[in-house]
């Protein structure tokens, strides 16, 4: 399911009291379910999670790569000055779950274990929402080092049939809600400046809720009907969702 499984990773924020705790905003919410592009709202928003937690970006696991978008990437070259954690588009959701860890006195350390408390409640809500028994769920290591979820598209469909309902899931519908809310009141926090999600949810003025997964997947939800719809482009590209997808 790759970064279309963000949504439901946040749950245990929400879930946990941890987000109230440290007094989350919206958009600090949506940036823990984004694939950032490392704009300057984007980091901000991070920094302000690990601010509020007591962290730094050291402690982020995700890894460093550039920015994804261009001018933020000059701006960085062109004042000779390399990435750091926070640029990473998986840092949201990586200081979503120190924040997480914090509020439970979990262990920092080792987060991204899938032995870890973190990612075992985290297994749960996607055995929840999808249906299938955790043990039936396959794990792979995603780009950041979390845990990743091998899926039918049928079941990530049906996660985003849960987020795009009101009905929700009745183990989860409260937290769902709150998430969409964060993610199609914040689309711009969710990938960035011209990326098909933000500009999907944007266009649709809250009748979508959408997310996108490397490898050519993505994945959304109808809001006023709670359809769930997931797609996977056979040879990994992103080039055919956008014409696939709307």
């Amino acid at each position: 399911m790759r970064s279309c499984a963000k949504p439901v990773q946040a749950l245990p924020l929400v879930e946990s009291g941890a987000a109230d705790r440290f007094g989350f905003t919206e958009q600090e919410l949506a940036v823990c379910c984004a694939s950032h592009a490392g704009e300057v709202m984007h980091r901000g928003a991070v920094q302000r999670i690990l601010d509020k937690i007591g962290l730094s970006g050291q402690a982020l696991a995700c890894g460093i790569h550039p920015p994804y978008n261009r001018e933020e990437r000059r701006r960085l070259l062109a004042e000779g000055r390399e990435p750091d954690p926070i640029h990473h588009n998986c840092s949201g959701k990586h200081s979503g779950m120190l924040a997480v860890c914090v509020h439970r006195g979990w262990p920092v350390e080792g987060y991204l274990d899938p032995d870890h408390p973190l990612q075992a409640e985290i297994l749960q809500c996607m055995s929840d929402l999808t249906g299938i028994p955790r043990d039936e769920i396959r794990l792979g290591v995603d780009g950041c080092g979390v845990p990743v979820f091998g899926l039918p598209l049928v079941a990530m469909a049906r996660v985003f049939a849960h987020l795009a309902s009101d009905a929700g899931h009745p183990d989860h519908r409260d937290a769902l809600r709150r998430i969409r809310a964060a993610m199609i009141g914040n689309p711009e926090y969710i990938a960035g400046s011209g990326q098909f999600d933000t500009l999907l949810m944007q266009k649709c003025k809250g009748r979508v809720v959408a997310k996108s997964g490397a490898e050519g997947v993505f994945c959304c939800g109808l809001t006023g009907r709670g359809w769930g719809m997931a797609v996977k482009i056979e040879d990994g590209s992103t080039r055919a969702i956008p014409p696939v997808v709307i």
